[in-house]
């Protein structure tokens, strides 16, 4: 007779192995990542006279200080404050240093706590004036217990203090035995529980594991496991550093939504509604604050600008780090017909590059939502060409009227996308098997389900602001853009060397088309001084232009075009208008296109600089054990390669008559030719094109790899 219990009693042997196997993979995985992690806290009490960023610098043994390796906080004025900077790293920091200034003042320290895994060290006064490697333009005036105080000597001042020994040290394996073993055998109890469920689902539930099955391997299950793992990961790469920028005002419409219920960038008791955002990203994270920190309405702005709750804030960016995980996933699945390792890649690629790039993570601009928005946005179009299902134009149209409200530059990205989709589905209609009118009808419904998607927010200008219109930005962008067409031809070269690759910069040193070591030609009286709207010996010069009108002081073409501005606006507001920025907006953009009229072939020639400006901006992330310049390179090539791939798939879709390839493509593709052609195209506008470019990259060596297959002997 059958042993009725033999098939569990089978079942035990590869089930004990597999579960002897998963614990020696997590012991092994700890002690590798125990050996080479070496992550760090810092953490000091500082008094500072002035309110500024407070940095920490870090050096590694083989590379010394390096921009890159900077972490910054938003200081606190004439208290003492704690600071809390956490040092990711592979490898030992050997220095690291503070600036707690950047202007003449007096500073105080008081103590300063290092620890890491294994170390926890306090240093007092004493021991601090001990560690204290060197100081820079900062002069120590008295030493006491209450702390060290020092004396600001000029813009730049720092203390550099060298690591203990005992941080640098790669721990014993016999250390790491211990604690590495209790987490095995804690991985081996998790993994011996789910085996057990798999194998009662599987006697006692057939049909609810064989969809569980099924959701890991064609499903949700396996994209949603993986997002949410990198989410997690990147919430802990959310510092509570200084929102900066554009996302300052961001994050005070999200600010004047929770406190006075009302869309305005600007600071004031009982803020007048405007249009200057384009709404999505702000009323996103208003939502964040309004449920999981009620208290934000409680607060003055500068706690949440740079605050206790600076960090509470950014956490709604991973929302959107979840959101284009998940369609940079699901993209990658359709394109490739991969289930796993295709998407996983393409995934990781866009994790590193740009989901977990802190030019995304730690500041509330709306990069980080439009490439989520644009990633589910081609996928859905993809979806729906290839299941040939309505609801998935719906969904499509959607996304698209999401992303016009994301960035409003969409809406004629949309209309020319969809517009030149169409075409190439009428031109494939005969190969897919479907008829004209009902490609019309797929392409009508997208389009109509954006415009309803975006019409709530038009009407509330037209009605508002009699602009029937998603922002009022447009015009200033276009009229500066105009008036850099109007740069000399060797000021072109300076925009083509600016934000170019390091190979390049090899192959033209030397020559005219580049600049000297420091970059002379970009600083006072230098022949690119024009082109350079960033840190500079003229920047605090510009920057009074721009806030006082005074466009004959200004230098850079930024500078000039703000200076105009600033003469407009404080003439609308003596006017009494109250809605000054609207006026100039509109004013900017009918001269802008006055002026693009006047030189149209300028404008075209001058958008192809503007394109390779843009192009490199690629995050230079820190890959562990290779020095940066091996670094960059590789980063270069993965931008080069990756935008290629865009282009290339966009151009293969559209001649080769392939919708699908074409869906996937043309929409970041769109994005940027749109800003080589309508603006000054930093790299930052092109960013959300990213995502995209690393996705096209995988599908490209998938299909290559493919293809060799096919054709190798067997």
């Amino acid at each position: 007779m059958k042993n009725p219990y033999s098939t569990t009693q089978v079942r035990l042997g590869p089930m004990a192995v597999r579960v002897i196997l998963v614990g020696m993979m997590a012991l092994f995985a700890f002690m590798v990542y125990s050996s080479f992690s070496k992550p760090v806290r810092l953490r000091f009490e500082l008094w500072a006279e002035h309110s500024n960023p407070v940095d920490v610098y870090y050096a590694l043994p083989s590379t010394g200080y390096n921009a890159r390796l900077h972490i910054m906080q938003q200081g606190v004025a004439q208290q003492w404050w704690s600071y809390d900077f956490d040092i990711p790293t592979y490898r030992a920091v050997s220095e690291f240093r503070l600036d707690p200034l950047r202007a003449r003042g007096e500073f105080r320290l008081r103590s300063l706590r290092l620890s890491d895994h294994r170390h926890d060290v306090t240093w007092g006064p004493e021991a601090l004036q001990q560690h204290l490697l060197g100081t820079h333009e900062a002069a120590l005036l008295d030493s006491s217990p209450d702390g060290l105080t020092f004396a600001s000597q000029g813009r730049d001042p720092y203390l550099r203090f060298r690591m203990p020994d005992a941080f640098q040290a790669t721990p014993h394996w016999r250390a790491l035995l211990r604690p590495g073993t209790w987490l095995a055998l804690q991985v081996m109890a998790v993994w011996c529980l789910l085996e057990g469920i798999v194998l009662l689902l599987r006697r006692h539930a057939p049909t609810w594991h064989a969809r569980i099955r099924r959701g890991l391997t064609y499903g949700a299950i396996t994209p949603v496991l993986v997002s949410a793992a990198f989410t997690w990961h990147a919430a802990g790469s959310v510092h509570n550093g200084p929102v900066l920028g554009d996302g300052i005002q961001n994050l005070l419409i999200a600010y004047n939504l929770v406190k006075h219920r009302t869309f305005s960038h600007i600071g004031a008791s009982d803020p007048p509604p405007t249009d200057f955002r384009e709404p999505l990203p702000p009323m996103v994270t208003a939502l964040h604050l309004h449920l999981f920190v009620p208290q934000a309405k409680d607060q003055p702005f500068g706690q949440l600008r740079a605050g206790t709750l600076t960090r509470q804030v950014k956490l709604s960016n991973l929302y959107w780090v979840f959101a284009g995980l998940m369609g940079a996933w699901l993209l990658t699945r359709r394109l490739t017909g991969s289930y796993f390792v295709a998407p996983l890649v393409a995934s990781a690629l866009a994790y590193a590059l740009f989901y977990h790039a802190p030019p995304q993570l730690n500041t509330l601009y709306t990069e980080l939502q439009t490439a989520a928005l644009l990633t589910l946005t081609s996928w859905a179009l993809l979806r729906g060409i290839q299941e040939k299902t309505w609801r998935s134009f719906a969904v499509a149209g959607v996304c698209l009227g999401s992303l016009a409200l994301t960035k409003a530059s969409f809406l004629p990205i949309g209309i020319v996308g969809l517009t030149m989709l169409l075409a190439v589905l009428m031109l494939s209609s005969r190969k897919l098997a479907i008829s004209p009118r009902r490609t019309f009808g797929w392409i009508s419904l997208t389009g109509l389900a954006a415009v309803l998607t975006v019409m709530p927010w038009i009407a509330r200008n037209l009605v508002q602001f009699d602009s029937p219109r998603i922002s009022d930005r447009g015009g200033l962008i276009l009229h500066g853009r105009a008036v850099l067409n109007n740069m000399t031809d060797d000021e072109v070269i300076g925009l083509i060397y600016e934000n170019s690759p390091s190979f390049y910069r090899k192959l033209v040193q030397g020559t005219k088309y580049s600049a000297s070591p420091g970059n002379p030609e970009y600083m006072r009286g230098g022949r690119w001084q024009r082109l350079n709207r960033g840190e500079s010996n003229f920047l605090e010069s510009d920057r009074e232009a721009i806030l006082k009108g005074l466009p004959e002081q200004a230098i850079s073409f930024h500078a000039w075009a703000g200076a105009n501005y600033t003469i407009l606006l404080n003439e609308l507001k003596a006017q009494g208008n109250p809605y000054p920025e609207e006026v100039v907006d509109k004013r900017r953009r009918r001269e802008a296109v006055e002026m693009l009229l006047e030189r149209p072939w300028r404008h075209l020639y001058m958008s192809f600089p503007f394109f390779w400006h843009g192009f490199w901006g690629l995050h230079k992330t820190n890959v562990p054990f290779i020095d940066f310049d091996t670094q960059d390179l590789i980063v270069e090539i993965l931008n080069l390669l990756g935008g290629l791939a865009l282009i290339g798939g966009m151009a293969v879709g559209l001649l080769g008559r392939r919708p699908g390839l074409f869906a996937a493509t043309i929409l970041p593709f769109g994005l940027m030719a749109f800003y080589a052609f309508i603006s000054h195209n930093i790299p930052r506008y092109m960013s959300p094109a990213h995502p995209a470019m690393m996705t096209m990259l995988v599908v490209t060596v998938a299909a290559l790899l493919q293809r060799i297959r096919k054709r190798s002997p067997r």
